[in-house]
């Protein structure tokens, strides 16, 4: 009977402490269980592992820091095990104490976890999922400020603003409103969408306690009213961040904000050298140099602006990121402020060299420095067109004395330089240091790069290797900077000469060659001449285009296809040049009325009438009833009846399905006709008119046939 009394009692404690019972008893040992171990333990797990993805993450503070640090797999792999066992833990509370009324807090973490790991889609399922069956307000709430989270990371920007819209209208508690308003602030800067970004997080930070996190969002707070110019609110969110213990980088780096936000008046250069002398700042010079030349740069002082660039790259070290940085603001002048786009080019290709290609406005940088290779590739193209078809004008004694008077001056400039860097390197200059001092060339970045777009200017991009100056090599930019006046004091007898003989100077001998060289680029014959104007015709409207698309410089377009017009009046570019200058100079009627007039059936042309006209159903119906018999015309050889019929079809039924049929038919006309200037006109026009034809294939065949 005892035993079976201890039995009996082993039972009823069982059962009492049962997952699925509703005893005060089952569910006080639930919470203690729950509380106290799992989701402790996965508390403790997932805290330890946003600190390790803290770390992972440098902050970059040449750009505005992101309110969450990126979520990258492929750098998880020690937060990745903290992870694991979160989710783990956490999932222990679900699988054995379903009656805690912990239940609905292990789930969010489970969902935190799953968020951090990537697993975007497990992660929203448990956020719903909580939402739905949560007992509380806040723990739906917070399933939902989770969701916004995981979607926004999940690029999903309309559901995540659906989720947000929900959230609206919700009471929430001073955690959750902060959570809100914070994970707000990121979808709005996800989206580039800098003013509300900065609105939503202000706000959410009232809601934190002191500590790191709020001298982050601060500090971000600042960098964004730098960013929209309202100095007076970013020093204040400076002066919060530095208030609510911030790490040292942080501090550091709203020191240096405040600093940029004083007076342009006011000499700061004591305060920048005062943080230069400090030895706690050893290793931050090149970011204190970096801000010194923002604030030259403010103050349109450029050639400051590029020392302190300059001294950023020297004390930089390995940090690729900030050399990257002090690249790119120099482009940026080059560019934006001195329109020296060569220059410019020359320091976004350092820019790409230097900075990963994961980094965020890489896409941006790349797309900017192919648009100046371009732009300089086509200029040096029209620059040595220019010089040889000058040369070719020239009588012989004229010629020969030009060009070896050319190459002799630049082989004496190319001594002088060898000379001067002889001298720079015997006096073993030191390198740059915060007196701002000169250094050898070779040890100074920003020279070497000045002296490589030298290089580039005369010789080109050429690769390292021997023979780099040989004949069978592209002359690159060498673009003949020979004088434009007739020699009428220089006498032709009088051209350098040597007393060393040829035979025993190698010098001479490399001279004759590169004077060969040049001699055989030269266009002689009619063919070769037009085809050097072909080439200056093309970069001529190239190069406008560039102005106009790629540096929005509406000025040098217009200026640039109008030469193209009155160089080449008859150009197979002329009609979308001439649609380009109706678009940039609209008050000027004429071009519109010379694009409609002179190439009444292109496309351009069809461009300016179509407007916002639609061709309707029954349209359709009629142009591919006309052009069935145009077709049978053009195959019984009545090719300007053909003609006529296809013209009347392309002005009538602009926008049709059948357009690009219309217009590849015209050109097939305009070939049997034997028209050679229009057929090569519709042919270029209808290759860059209709892209995504069917026929554009052949087009392209037919093209390539006539060059």
């Amino acid at each position: 009977m005892k035993f079976l009394s201890i039995i009996s009692t082993f039972i009823l404690i069982c059962t009492s402490c049962s997952q699925y019972s509703n005893s005060p008893t089952s569910k006080a040992w639930h919470n203690m269980n729950a509380k106290y171990n799992a989701l402790l333990i996965a508390k403790d797990e997932y805290k330890l592992s946003k600190e390790i993805i803290r770390n992972i993450n440098k902050d970059n503070f040449g750009t505005i820091l992101p309110i969450y640090y990126k979520i990258d797999s492929t750098k998880l792999d020690s937060a990745n095990l903290f992870l694991v066992d979160a989710i783990k833990k956490s999932s222990i509370v679900a699988e054995r104490h379903s009656n805690s009324r912990y239940l609905d807090e292990a789930y969010l973490v489970l969902a935190d976890a799953r968020l951090l790991k990537q697993e975007f889609y497990n992660a929203i399922e448990t956020y719903k999922y909580v939402n739905t069956t949560a007992k509380t307000n806040t723990a739906k709430n917070s399933a939902l400020i989770g969701l916004l989270r995981a979607y926004t990371e999940n690029e999903d920007y309309i559901t995540a603003n659906q989720v947000a819209g929900i959230l609206k209208g919700q009471k929430l508690n001073k955690e959750n409103k902060a959570r809100f308003l914070i994970n707000k602030a990121y979808y709005h800067q996800k989206l580039k969408e800098d003013a509300l970004a900065v609105v939503f997080l202000e706000e959410g930070i009232k809601y934190l306690k002191k500590g790191n996190e709020k001298a982050r969002l601060h500090y971000i707070v600042g960098q964004y009213y730098d960013k929209l110019n309202q100095p007076v609110m970013a020093r204040k969110n400076y002066i919060s961040s530095k208030k609510n213990k911030p790490g040292y980088d942080i501090e550091f780096n709203a020191n240096l904000g405040l600093l940029m936000n004083q007076s342009l008046a006011k000499n700061t250069v004591v305060e920048f050298e005062t943080m230069l002398s400090d030895r706690k700042n050893q290793d931050l010079k090149d970011k204190i140099y970096f801000k010194m030349g923002e604030l030259e740069a403010q103050k349109r002082n450029y050639s400051k602006a590029f020392e302190y660039y300059a001294a950023s790259v020297y004390n930089a070290n390995d940090d690729k990121v900030q050399k990257a940085f002090a690249y790119k603001a120099i482009a940026d002048i080059y560019f934006d402020q001195l329109n020296d786009f060569e220059t410019a080019a020359v320091y976004y290709d350092s820019t790409l060299i230097t900075i990963p290609k994961e980094f965020e406005d890489y896409k941006s940088i790349s797309q900017r420095a192919l648009s100046l290779n371009d732009f300089i590739r086509y200029k040096k193209s029209l620059e040595l067109e220019d010089s040889l078809q000058y040369l070719a004008s020239l009588n012989p004694l004229e010629l020969d004395y030009k060009i070896e008077k050319y190459v002799v001056e630049k082989h004496q400039k190319e001594k002088q330089v060898q000379n001067a860097n002889a001298i720079q390197a015997n006096a073993n200059s030191s390198s740059y240091n915060a007196s701002g001092g000169k250094r050898w060339t070779l040890y100074d970045p920003l020279e070497i790069v000045k002296q490589k777009n030298d290089f580039v200017r005369t010789w080109g991009s050429r690769p390292l290797e021997d023979n780099w100056r040989r004949a069978e090599k592209e002359l690159g930019s060498f673009s003949l900077k020979i004088e434009r006046e007739t020699i009428t004091n220089a006498n032709p007898e009088e051209k350098p000469k040597t007393e060393v003989k040829e035979e025993d100077s190698p010098e001479i001998k490399e001279m004759e060659r590169e004077k060969q060289e040049i001699i055989q680029k030269i266009p002689k014959t009619p063919i070769q001449i037009a085809a050097s104007k072909r080439k200056q015709e093309e970069s001529y409207f190239q190069l406008a285009k560039i102005y106009k698309l790629q540096f929005n410089e509406n000025e040098k377009s217009a200026a640039t296809f109008k030469t193209l017009i009155e160089k080449f009046p008859n150009s197979v570019f002329e009609p979308e040049a001439l649609y380009f200058l109706t678009i940039l100079e609209p008050n000027v009627s004429s071009y519109s009325a010379k694009l409609l007039e002179k190439y009444p059936y292109s496309s351009f042309s069809r461009q300016i009438k179509k407007g916002s006209t639609k061709i309707t159903a029954s349209g359709e119906i009629e142009a591919n009833a006309l052009y069935s018999n145009a077709f049978k015309v053009y195959e019984s050889g009545r090719y300007n009846e053909t003609l006529k019929a296809l013209d009347n079809g392309l002005n009538n039924f602009l926008g049709s399905q059948i357009e690009d049929k219309m217009a590849f038919l015209r050109i097939l006309t305009l070939s049997k006709l034997s028209l050679k200037d229009q057929y090569l006109i519709s042919l270029n026009d209808f290759v860059r008119s209709y892209p995504t034809s069917d026929l554009l294939p052949k087009a392209k065949k037919l093209l390539e046939t006539l060059n």
